[in-house]
């Protein structure tokens, strides 16, 4: 019953991301940043590291890009904060498959509802 609970609550997560994303879709890219704030502002306060499970998972299946620390361009890690390793995302894009997802025009991901 919790895990079930658990699932839907992270299907709703995924599926808002991918709503926020629909409205930055014409951006080369939207900030972790910008992900955390538009969450918030709806009702949905996520950790930087929940944001990151969900945007994972969303890229595993084709549905965004991510872009990460060592991807940017004339990356060095001694120029970072050390909080900020090259592995860690910095942004997501939305692809194709996540906008027909969205729109119906994709096969059901029961992992994401909208």
């Amino acid at each position: 019953m919790i895990e079930e609970i658990e699932r839907a609550r992270h299907a709703e997560e995924r599926g808002l991301i991918i709503r926020i994303l629909k409205e930055d879709f014409t951006a080369e890219l939207t900030t972790v940043r910008t992900l955390l704030r538009a969450l918030d502002a709806q009702g949905q306060a996520l950790s930087p590291e929940g944001l990151a499970f969900h945007l994972v998972y969303l890229e595993r299946q084709g549905y965004l890009a991510l872009t990460r620390a060592r991807n940017l361009p004339d990356f060095r890690a001694d120029r970072w904060s050390s909080g900020t390793k090259a592995n860690s995302i910095i942004g997501a894009k939305l692809l194709p498959l996540g906008l027909h997802l969205l729109d119906g025009k994709a096969p059901v991901d029961p992992s994401v509802t909208f």
